[in-house]
């Protein structure tokens, strides 16, 4: 589950899309007037894939608050959240720090430049651990 916006996100969808597994995309926008990209509508009528927004129908375009609710709504929802990085002081580390303290389990690489986010709680994963979580939640689904 999430935003699927950045091209790194884009890239995850593709390769997830490509498994069985259910998928959720959440836009930082209403579902009214959404256009559905043609690789995205195989996945949609096999039921594997479900648009789902908190926004009303008059929110069309999204912007950084929309973005934060929507970010807020998907780890609200999620059982457990990865963060593969976040700059220093950004605004994604502030995220980070805002789901610890809500006590949900946050996860990210097991790397130097991810020193920040495991110093504000989030659990390093080496490359094993993240293969082993990503087969363990494809099994529950």
């Amino acid at each position: 589950m999430g935003g699927f916006h950045s091209p790194v996100e884009k890239e995850c969808l593709r390769i997830l899309l490509r498994g069985s597994q259910p998928v959720i995309i959440c836009p930082a926008r209403s579902l009214r007037k959404l256009r559905i990209p043609k690789q995205l509508k195989k996945p949609l009528d096999e039921g594997r894939l479900l648009f789902l927004s908190p926004f009303p129908d008059n929110r069309h375009r999204s912007d950084i608050r929309m973005s934060l609710h929507r970010n807020r709504f998907v780890a609200a929802l999620a059982e457990q959240i990865f963060i593969a990085y976040a700059a220093p002081s950004g605004k994604t580390e502030q995220f980070c720090r805002e789901i610890v303290a809500w006590r949900k389990p946050v996860y990210t690489l097991s790397h130097a430049s991810n020193e920040n986010l495991i110093t504000l709680g989030a659990s390093p994963l080496t490359p094993g651990e993240e293969v082993e979580m990503t087969v363990r939640s494809l099994e529950r689904s």
